[in-house]
């Protein structure tokens, strides 16, 4: 389970609720609950109703879809360029894959009702979190397009760039086993692909450890599909950022039409200043 705190998260902030206005930000933090998640930690699964948001800092969430028989495929990963409970900001009052924790760290969570008023009271919420979404399921189709077409080890790349990414380092505390789960394949499979990789000094690993030392290297022996997600990601991200400033401008260009047209207006603007 995730333990709860009540004190500042002393991490790196989740990067869409940083593109928020300071002042936007002041206002929904009220509703964001600052909370551990441990490794392994299930936050949700299929077909269960979900009522949280899930904003990850420093922690790396898994996005599995499970099968009748419990076996399981990741689609996507998640870290603080995004959030967890896609499905559920987009409307449904459920989520369709398994969400874990796959990298024990901070984030925030937040109950679906406060965040649906958040983002439909005029803000930028609403306008920051939809090309995340858009990203979100670039990176499901993408890998789904991923494991039937590329071979072990270019796949292996690609969850290893994913990962340093939303690690935000190229010190991963990853198992053999875990990619295995990750990529729905045998553990021997993985060992192997690592061990090419180790010999062309793209990755060094030791137990529960893997280093990325050629991230270069690594890219090179990847697959075209991490390129198109990461481009992907960097271009929505950046088209959240824009939209907050063009709302900014918006209200801006109000409030002094507004003052033009009413004086009484810009007098109660200065008082509450």
């Amino acid at each position: 389970m995730c333990s709860m705190a009540s004190y500042a998260v002393p991490v790196l902030p989740n990067m869409l609720l940083a593109a928020l206005p300071a002042a936007e930000w002041e206002q929904v933090r009220r509703n964001l609950k600052p909370i551990f998640m441990p490794f392994g930690d299930v936050l949700y699964e299929p077909a269960m109703p979900t009522s949280h948001i899930y904003f990850p800092t420093t922690s790396v969430i898994s996005i599995s879809c499970v099968l009748a028989d419990c076996r399981s495929d990741a689609v996507a990963l998640i870290g603080r360029e995004g959030f967890a409970s896609v499905e559920v900001f987009l409307g449904s009052d459920s989520a369709l894959c398994r969400a874990v924790v796959l990298s024990e760290g901070w984030g925030y969570r937040i109950r679906r009702e406060l965040l649906n008023r958040e983002c439909w009271q005029g803000g930028s919420m609403h306008g920051v979190l939809l090309p995340y979404a858009q990203s979100y399921i670039t990176q499901v189709a993408q890998t789904s397009v991923c494991n039937r077409h590329h071979s072990i080890d270019q796949q292996l790349c690609r969850w290893l760039l994913m990962f340093s990414d939303r690690q935000a380092s190229n010190e991963l505390p990853i198992t053999h086993e875990h990619i295995a789960e990750l990529m729905g394949v045998r553990r021997e499979s993985v060992t192997e692909a690592a061990h090419k990789l180790q010999i062309a000094g793209c990755i060094r690993y030791r137990r529960g450890h893997i280093s990325v030392v050629d991230r270069s290297g690594l890219e090179a022996h990847s697959c075209e599909c991490y390129g198109v997600v990461k481009r992907e990601t960097d271009r929505l991200l950046e088209m959240s950022r824009r939209s907050v400033k063009v709302a900014a401008a918006q209200v801006a260009a109000y409030q002094i039409r507004k003052e033009r047209s009413d004086p009484s207006f810009a007098n109660a603007s200065q008082n509450i200043a």
